[in-house]
């Protein structure tokens, strides 16, 4: 175990963008630097590789509302929330950016050097170094979708995404690569890996077949590319489809709470394909639910994810805000990639082709998450399309996913999503994302900026 901790703090204090020339040429006193393919492996147990990134996307969703007295406009929170200039102060560190790269480096040095390691078998090679690739795509999905535009075929050779760093050099200072690059490399590191995972994980940490087929699903349906995507999908369900039974939690008072009877946690769950943690995720228990949302819920308050996920009231029966401001009480958002989504992707790529099926697994879903005696079955609806009604469900169940932000970027560049939204300071300034906005990509960090003048900032 002191081994493995030596090898962590090793790679984990690196920042990507420091200067450390030497950094593999002279060995620290009591550090040790791997060179086996068991110490790589141990490199991909560090469990904080699954914590890719925070809360910040929900902020700037319409699935959140801050209440006026809660508004504080020197968190960088507040600040997404409002989608202002700029998130971090220059002397700030964004976490998004700077944790993922450092994520990064930690898997390119074992893409690099996992050939030549001595010891271990083919078998092992190829696990580890799938498993690092599995999270290399990850990590360059994440940080495309944030601070990239949505993928767009027709553009995607010129719109601008994030750095591509696919060696671990720390004296590179890379310009902004496309959105075509780094999707191309995405894709690369997702080919043919699942044949080299395994079907059951080592640890509730560590990626699994399953996991390359839904994070390919996943990539491919925010590309556009439903049916392809759909197919993925289905190959995930194949490997694991069990569902959360909410019909068996319960709270542990009278009045709600965060606490809820029954419910795993979220790396024990039943319904997870691959693990992954979220920081700064305690911050929601302040947040009310953006009023849209909130009307999707009440159109069947006997939902239990309504029931258990948000309240007007503490859990001492005291009102957050007030009797019609409902807040996010479950302040551990799951942004697993798992099998509500999986399902969710196939009953889209269906509905698209107008094909009812989309009801059926929307079905299959929805019996979990209303009791016996108060579910009922979706049908087709003549006031709504059936691309309508499966978009309605995939937002209330993976309200908690951190999928939102994404999901709008997604349908504002298709033309669905066609919403204008305002919100205002308690100054009275206001602030304004409308479809097509640059407002949509995120800021890159000027810390960043002022180390690597080689990359050029979003246009705002």
């Amino acid at each position: 175990m002191k081994r493995i901790k030596n090898f962590f703090f090793l790679i984990g204090t690196i920042a990507l963008f420091s200067s450390c020339s030497d950094f593999l040429d002279t060995l620290p006193k009591g550090k040790v630097i791997p060179t086996t393919v068991e110490d790589y492996g141990n490199l991909m147990k560090d469990m904080t590789l699954s914590n890719g990134y925070d809360a910040l996307p929900y902020y700037c969703s319409d699935d959140l509302m801050i209440p006026n007295r809660a508004i504080n406009l020197t968190n960088a929170s507040n600040k997404a929330y409002f989608w202002m200039e700029a998130f971090y102060l220059d002397s700030e560190d964004d976490s998004n950016w700077n944790q993922t790269y450092n994520h990064l480096f930690t898997v390119n040095v074992v893409l690099e050097n996992i050939g030549s390691a001595t010891g271990g078998t083919e078998t092992d090679r190829r696990r580890i170094a799938a498993e690092a690739k599995i999270f290399r795509a990850y990590y360059y999905w994440y940080l495309q979708s944030l601070y990239g535009p949505a993928y767009n075929a027709a553009t995607a050779a010129t719109d601008l995404s994030v750095p591509l760093v696919t060696e671990p050099n720390l004296e590179a200072k890379h310009s902004r690569a496309t959105v075509e690059q780094v999707t191309a490399q995405i894709l690369s590191d997702l080919e043919g890996i699942d044949q080299d995972l395994p079907v059951l994980g080592s640890n509730n940490y560590k990626p699994t077949r399953a996991s390359a087929y839904a994070m390919r699903a996943r990539v491919l349906f925010y590309m556009g590319r439903y049916d392809e995507a759909a197919t993925e999908a289905e190959k995930a369900l194949e490997l694991n489809s069990q569902l959360e039974d909410m019909r068996e939690w319960s709270f542990p008072t009278e009045f709600p709470s965060g606490s809820i009877n029954g419910k795993p946690t979220d790396i024990s769950s039943p319904q997870k394909i691959w693990f992954h943690n979220v920081n700064g995720s305690s911050a929601l228990r302040q947040m009310a639910i953006g009023e849209d949302l909130l009307e999707l819920y009440k159109q069947n308050e006997k939902d239990l994810r309504f029931k258990f996920w948000f309240s007007n009231v503490d859990n001492k029966g005291e009102y957050f805000y007030d009797e019609n401001t409902y807040c996010y009480i479950q302040t551990t958002p799951n942004y697993n990639i798992g099998v509500p989504e999986m399902m969710l992707i196939k009953a889209e790529a269906l509905a698209r082709k107008n094909d009812s099926q989309a009801l059926d697994i929307l079905n299959e879903l929805r019996k979990y998450r209303f009791t016996e005696e108060d579910y009922t079955m979706l049908t087709k609806d003549a006031d709504k399309s059936l691309l309508d009604i499966v978009l309605e469900e995939r937002r209330r169940e993976l309200v908690l996913s951190g999928l939102r932000w994404f999901d709008m970027k997604r349908l504002v560049n298709e033309g669905i999503y066609t919403k204008t939204l305002t919100r205002t300071t308690p100054d009275g300034t206001v602030h304004t994302l409308a479809p097509g906005s640059n407002r949509y990509l995120f800021p890159i960090p000027q810390s960043i900026i002022n180390k690597n003048s080689n990359i050029v900032q979003n246009p705002r």
